[in-house]
C-alpha cells in the first residue's frame, strides 16, 4: 500500500504541482523506493535518488549497539571482560557516539530531515 502510494506521489506531482521529486527521503526501506524508480514517473532519462534521513540512521545504530549490549550481558570478551559496565559499553556511551555519529554525517552529506 505505501509503495503504490508512493508511486502515485510521484506520477501526479508534475500534473498537479508542476514539479519533479529528484529526491526520495528514506526510512530505511529500500523496497518503496526500489519501486518507484522502476516505475520511472518522469521517464527513462530522469533518475530520483535517496537521501537517507540522519534520525533513522542514528535510532538505527543506537537500538542496535543496545541489543548487542543486552545480547552479550554475560559473555566474556577476548580481554576477560564483559561488554558493560564502567569503562565499557554503557548506555550514556551509546547515546554519546550516536549524536557524534549524527553530527559528522551532516557535515559530510546533503541531509534534508531531522527526528
Amino acid at each position: 500500500m505505501e509503495v503504490e502510494g508512493m508511486k502515485k506521489f510521484f506520477r501526479r506531482s508534475v500534473a498537479e504541482r508542476g514539479v519533479r521529486y529528484l529526491s526520495y527521503i528514506g526510512d530505511g526501506d529500500a523496497s518503496t523506493f526500489k519501486d518507484v524508480c522502476e516505475d520511472k514517473p518522469y521517464g527513462i532519462n530522469t533518475t530520483i535518488e535517496k537521501v537517507e534521513c540522519v534520525g533513522h540512521v542514528q535510532r538505527r545504530m543506537g537500538t542496535r549497539l543496545r541489543r548487542l549490549k543486552k545480547d552479550m550481558k554475560r559473555k566474556k570478551l577476548a580481554d576477560g571482560k564483559t561488554i558493560g559496565g564502567r569503562g565499557r559499553l554503557t548506555d550514556e556511551l551509546i547515546k554519546k557516539n550516536s549524536l557524534h555519529i549524527m553530527a559528522k554525517l551532516l557535515e559530510g552529506t546533503r541531509t534534508i530531515c531531522f527526528q
